[in-house]
């Protein structure tokens, strides 16, 4: 697993290719990480299908218990990370493809009812779907025929794996609700600023980042800061902090043969006990025997 994989805030990868743009990969529980993906967005769609473990998935301002069977949607650009419990860690497979795959090319009336209408926001898809749920079989089916046609020559299967796709939006529309311009502005609000939070410690990770300093930046008092990022992210600022800085520190320990010490100061930490105990906090392991089992 690598920084793109577990740290990326704003996902720039490109999921398939330009010209289908959708791409299926599973995941299971990295040995040496405890998270499978911490908080992140892209502009893509994703499905994603819980198939083993239990866990707790964070999407924009809602948390939510995952078990096997579940189903989530994953609109573009909602922020969105999944912690498995630590006897039981999840796996799932996960869609992600763009609009574009789904559009029509002209403003027919496709387009306009039940594509340009949900990017908008005018029509709000449900993001959670349970077995008992009388939706989960018309979008569980195709994701599965969809998932076997990707594990095939997908050069070959265009056409099934669009049509199904197709088949799942339609049953979303079908059960989409209108949602108040005023609570959805007020939703959007809180994204826009937790996204530029997250931007912010992505790009000056490196920099001695502390609650005083974070919250001053972002015109909040230290508490009001402290309870709008754990409220949004389900951690707190410097727990997501140090993962991050942690996860960055696995890629220089894996893909370098610079001093631990160095490392250490690279990512932010100018105690090198510290350092250790963090890392081994987070990974079960010093960065030595970190770098010796990758």
């Amino acid at each position: 697993m690598n920084q793109l994989e577990f740290a990326r805030i704003h996902e720039m990868q490109f999921h398939g290719d330009i010209r289908f743009h959708l791409r299926l990969h599973e995941m299971t529980k990295e040995p040496l990480w405890p998270e499978p993906v911490p908080p992140h967005w892209h502009e893509e769609y994703e499905f994603l299908v819980i198939t083993r473990g239990t866990g707790t998935a964070c999407l924009n301002t809602r948390t939510m218990h995952i078990e096997p069977g579940d189903i989530l949607f994953i609109n573009a650009g909602i922020v969105h990370s999944f912690r498995g419990d630590e006897k039981n860690p999840l796996a799932f497979y996960a869609l992600d493809f763009g609009r574009e795959l789904i559009s029509s090319y002209g403003n027919d009336d496709i387009q306009q009812k039940y594509i340009s209408r949900q990017a908008n926001g005018e029509l709000i898809f449900r993001d959670h779907f349970k077995k008992d749920d009388a939706m989960w079989p018309h979008i569980e089916e195709p994701l599965e025929e969809i998932r076997a046609l990707c594990s095939q020559e997908m050069a070959k299967n265009e056409l099934l794996i669009k049509s199904n796709l197709l088949r799942i939006w339609h049953y979303l529309c079908l059960d989409a609700e209108a949602t108040s311009f005023t609570l959805k502005k007020k939703d959007d609000e809180r994204v826009r600023m937790i996204k530029q939070i997250l931007q912010y410690i992505q790009e000056n990770y490196a920099r001695n980042l502390t609650l005083c300093g974070l919250a001053a930046y972002f015109h909040m008092s230290e508490g009001q800061f402290c309870r709008f990022f754990k409220s949004q992210i389900g951690m707190t600022a410097i727990e997501y902090l140090n993962y991050y800085r942690i996860g960055v520190a696995c890629d220089m320990l894996k893909d370098g043969m610079l001093p631990i010490s160095e490392i250490a100061t690279e990512c932010g930490y100018n105690n090198i006990s510290y350092f250790n105990r963090t890392f081994r906090k987070y990974m079960h392991c010093t960065p030595g025997e970190y770098r010796v089992k990758k």
